[in-house]
């Protein structure tokens, strides 16, 4: 499924890279659980599903408000 070997300009790290093999089966299992999702959300009406999103979005926003900031990043340079 992948394959490692030790980087040329740095042997302390290993570089792994997903062989095609691997690939085909990570799509495999990514439309599979597209289809699962779509068939949970589909038990939901629109409406429900409105407010499902909504919240989740709440949820990710506090979530990464937990999230401890970098001395010097991006954000902190704006």
């Amino acid at each position: 499924m992948v394959t490692r070997r030790r980087s040329p300009h740095d042997e302390r790290q290993v570089l792994i890279r997903l062989t095609r093999e691997g690939a085909e089966h990570l799509a495999v299992m990514w439309a599979q659980l597209r289809a699962r999702q779509y068939a949970a959300l589909s038990q939901f009406t629109p409406q429900e599903q409105r407010v499902l999103a909504a919240q989740l979005h709440r949820l990710a926003g506090l979530i990464n408000e937990t999230i401890p900031r970098a001395a010097g990043s991006a954000a902190d340079e704006g």
